[in-house]
């Protein structure tokens, strides 16, 4: 009988280390990129396996080296390695990083494992916020973007309004004649239909600003 209770024991402890295993989130890597960067050098510099999770630029049948890297499963750290205005994004299960030309020309993603209450994806957004301040981003004053107010009354302000006929907030960022940013809190689930729980996504997408900046007949710009 004692064996018998040691062999149910084993079996226990082994299907708690199985489930471990099955549901914890991996190790993250890293996808690093700068706008500009050519396929070779992002997947070079990254350990997040580029050449098997993209569209290879240099296999476009139409010749204009489009191609994508896609993130699809947890957990992906992105960095931005610009050395001056570079950020370093939370852990994601979703991104899209696209070339032209075999550059590095786009990045879409929500920076973030899954939908949070509005108070967790407010931390994200604050962190993410004071990040893109100190690398000299600024918003952009033609479309009136400005910084999200993080005091209390603009939190509250900002809980209001996502439940209000667009369900979200975004700000246009830019470092002048090089990068653009869209930076957005949305309501993800619940603010529509006023059934909670109400749970909201970040969203970051990165690009050329081309505010001032002829791509036809200007280089990419350097940092």
């Amino acid at each position: 009988m004692r064996g018998h209770y040691r062999s149910l024991f084993v079996l226990a402890g082994l299907a708690v280390v199985a489930a471990y295993w099955h549901y914890r989130t991996p190790e993250p890597t890293v996808l690093s990129f700068r706008l500009g960067q050519s396929f070779e050098e992002v997947a070079r510099n990254s350990t997040y396996p580029v050449m098997e999770r993209s569209n290879l630029p240099a296999d476009d049948p139409g010749g204009g080296q489009f191609g994508e890297t896609w993130v699809t499963e947890p957990a992906v750290i992105i960095r931005f390695a610009d050395p001056q205005h570079g950020f370093t994004l939370p852990p994601t299960n979703f991104a899209a990083l696209g070339f032209d030309h075999n550059v590095a020309a786009t990045l879409s993603t929500s920076p973030m494992l899954k939908k949070l209450p509005f108070d967790e994806a407010i931390a994200v957004l604050e962190n993410l916020q004071n990040q893109f301040k100190a690398g000299g981003w600024e918003p952009y004053k033609g479309d009136d973007s400005d910084w999200f107010d993080l005091t209390p009354e603009g939190k509250k302000r900002l809980y209001a309004r996502m439940f209000e006929p667009g369900y979200a907030q975004e700000a246009s960022l830019r470092i002048p004649k090089r990068y653009g940013m869209t930076f957005r809190l949305k309501c993800a689930e619940g603010c529509w239909t006023r059934e909670p729980p109400y749970k909201f996504l970040i969203d970051v997408g990165v690009g050329v600003d081309t505010q001032g900046w002829d791509p036809e007949h200007e280089p990419f710009p350097e940092p």
